[in-house]
This record gives structure tokens, C-alpha cells and sequence, in this order.
């Protein structure tokens, strides 16, 4: 999985930096992200891999020093096959800035957003029916959802791609479930912008 990631970085840098610098705003960012599931011993950390995630964004707002950027992200996390035995998309829309503080390519951005996802879980419950003495499998579908806080860095390669690093803190809460798991996210990635 890391090659594969590594190649394909490595292609689109090529294609890029091959292409003529425009100095035009460009509106739109769509990119692709490792997603790191940190554990700290809930029912989403430790019950999911982080793998891979999307994301796309627009440019509501854009000066020299700031862009305003509203969008949505989809993180995939696979399932350890504890307690929610599917794996998982969640959708994030939200709302970013990012500021040109260091007047160069590395800046900060900082974003907000609300994200939720939902999976099926799978139980076995004692039903003696006479035509099936057997154990009877039910499901039930849980919904999670929550705010979420987006910090990170883009590094601006060209006019046309940048790398990023953030972190993503997902207090996730569900009707379903007791209590509030806090699942800890790190993200890094690359966007193409057009």
C-alpha cells in the first residue's frame, strides 16, 4: 500500500511540475489522504483501521493572505472485527481557512466541520422457535455522528499541488451507544488544485 501510494505521488508530481505555472486562483482542491486511527481505548480506536481517504474542496473566499474553502471529506477505516464487525466510510463536511502566515508555500489552515457515518451490527439472540431450535442472528444499525476540529499544514509544491499533515479530533456521540468515544485522527496526504 505504501508503494502504490509513493508511485502514484510520484507520477502526479511529474505531470505537474511539467505543467506551465499559471498564477491564476484556482477554486477547486481535490485530494487523497492516509488516515491514521490513533488508539486511546474506545470502541471507534480500537475497533478501526485507519486506511485511506478523499477529499474535495472549494474556494468561497481567496485574497493573498487567506482562502476560505467549504468541502467534504471520506475517510474508509477497516474494522478489527471487535464489537462493529463492517468497515466503515465517514463523511465530513466542513469548513476550513487558510492563511499565507509564513508568506511562502508551507501554510497553516485550520478547519471545522460535522461528521457521520453509520454500521450494522450483527448479534445472536437465544429464540427457541420450534421450527428452529438454532440460535437466531438480528441486526441493528448504530449512527454515530459529531463536531469536528481539523488543524493541519499545506505545503504548496506549485500552483497546482500541495502536500498536506493535519490532525482530526472526532468527539463521536450515538443514541445507540453510551457515552462518547473521542476517536484521534492524523492525516497525510496530497491535493491536486485546478
Amino acid at each position: 500500500m505504501k508503494n502504490n501510494f509513493l508511485a502514484l505521488f510520484l507520477i502526479c508530481a511529474s505531470f505537474l511540475f511539467a505543467q506551465e505555472d499559471t498564477n491564476k486562483p484556482t477554486k477547486f482542491q481535490v485530494g487523497v489522504h492516509y488516515v491514521g486511527n490513533l488508539r486511546n481505548e474506545n470502541i471507534i480506536s480500537d475497533g478501526f483501521n485507519g486506511v485511506v481517504g478523499i477529499s474535495g474542496n472549494y474556494a468561497v473566499y481567496q485574497d493573498e493572505m487567506i482562502s476560505v474553502f467549504g468541502g467534504l471529506n471520506i475517510d474508509y477505516l477497516q474494522s478489527r472485527d471487535f464489537f462493529l464487525q463492517n468497515n466503515i466510510l465517514i463523511w465530513n463536511p466542513n469548513a476550513s481557512i487558510e492563511i499565507d502566515a509564513f508568506k511562502g508555500k508551507l501554510r497553516p489552515f485550520f478547519g471545522l466541520g460535522y461528521a457521520f457515518f453509520s454500521t450494522d451490527f450483527e448479534y445472536e439472540t437465544a429464540s427457541f422457535d420450534p421450527s428452529d431450535p438454532a440460535f437466531m442472528t438480528r441486526t441493528t444499525k448504530f449512527k454515530f455522528n459529531g463536531l469536528t476540529i481539523n488543524p493541519g499544514l499545506k505545503y504548496h509544491v506549485s500552483d497546482l499541488l500541495f502536500v498536506e499533515g493535519s490532525y482530526k479530533y472526532f468527539p463521536v456521540n450515538s443514541n445507540d451507544i453510551d457515552g462518547t468515544a473521542n476517536a484521534h485522527f492524523i492525516n497525510l496526504g496530497l491535493a491536486f488544485k485546478f
